[in-house]
């Protein structure tokens, strides 16, 4: 066992409990993004004139993003707090503009 010398941090664990978190996480987003593909063509086929609004397909677009980008905020993995909130806010738009554009081209 090695032993920490005087004057330098502790290791953190917080870094292993996002690595642990994010799949958990990818997982719901994944499962949101279902639900709006699922509410955007059905189960047969993508028609014109069977498709849903826009904006509910959006709203869970960007549930999927706050659902991947919450481990980032609510796990401690930098003492940084502006840095967490900066890369979850990132991580929510580019999620929730990609799945959008995935669920409604295609």
């Amino acid at each position: 066992m090695s032993v920490i010398p005087p004057g330098r941090p502790a290791p953190r664990r917080g870094v292993l409990h996002l690595i642990l978190a994010l799949p958990l996480s990818v997982i719901g987003a994944l499962l949101a993004l279902g639900f709006a593909s699922f509410q955007w063509c059905g189960l047969t086929e993508c028609r014109w004139g069977d498709r849903v609004s826009p904006i509910a397909v959006g709203v869970l677009a960007l549930v999927a993003g706050l659902v991947v980008a919450s481990p980032f905020w609510l796990v401690r993995w930098t003492h940084r707090a502006p840095v967490r909130v900066a890369v979850g806010l990132i991580l929510t738009a580019v999620v929730a503009i990609f799945g959008y554009l995935v669920v409604t081209h295609p």
